[in-house]
């Protein structure tokens, strides 16, 4: 299958759909501030040998680029500091919540067949909706991120942290803050610090969330 472009991004439909179903489980890509859903497209190629019978999108976040050049972003970095992010990750959270929506319905599933997958700004919308949502998708891998909500829900998403050690971009120590925040709340977490990496998905961090996600939704024997 190719993926096939639509108003808020891309899709990837299942190469071997189930018999009863467009998709077994769904994969949501969110991309980091400045960049795009395609940007994220070639992690799904690697991961979709895996699930064969999953279905991937990646979604454009939901404003253009306030920097200076062509791209999209789900909030503005202009003069962001720690007292006014929580707020601008909780305004723009409703435009994903309805296309999360909206995705799972074109794929005819549910929350808990959902993984969401997000990188740098996209790991904080990931973790707003696993810290605030009740609806609890089956996992939450968030690459380079940091946690910028307060925790109020009761459901509890499985979550997947991944970081470089060398990230000049949102610091490693941002890892540990948010293990230890949802660890306190009761999510079952676990948080990689990679040696000698940026801010970038490394070839550890992909396979460390292929691991993750085949832990939530489980693999298609071959």
């Amino acid at each position: 299958m190719t993926w096939e472009e639509f108003e808020h991004g891309w899709r990837l439909a299942p190469a071997i759909p189930p018999a009863d179903a467009p998709a077994r489980a769904l994969v949501v890509l969110l991309h980091g501030v400045g960049s795009n859903a395609q940007d994220l497209l070639p992690l799904a190629d690697r991961w979709s040998e895996t699930f064969p019978d999953v279905a991937f999108t990646s979604l454009d976040g939901s404003e253009r680029f306030d920097g200076g050049f062509a791209g999209r972003q789900w909030f503005s970095l202009r003069d962001v500091n720690e007292a006014n992010r929580i707020g601008r990750v909780a305004d723009a959270y409703p435009p994903l919540r309805r296309m999360l929506e909206n995705e799972l319905q074109h794929w005819q599933l549910s929350f808990e067949k959902l993984a969401l997958v997000g990188f740098s700004q996209g790991s904080m919308m990931a973790l707003h909706h696993a810290a605030t949502s009740d609806d609890a998708p089956a996992a939450v891998v968030a690459y380079s991120g940091r946690l910028a909500s307060r925790i109020t829900t009761q459901a509890r998403t499985p979550l997947t942290l991944v970081h470089g050690v060398e990230d000049a971009v949102i610091p490693v120590a941002e890892l540990e803050r948010a293990a230890h925040a949802f660890s306190d709340a009761g999510y079952a977490v676990g948080a990689f610090a990679l040696p000698g990496i940026g801010h970038t998905i490394s070839g550890e961090g992909l396979v460390l969330g292929r691991d993750a996600l085949v832990r939530a939704l489980g693999a298609k024997a071959p």
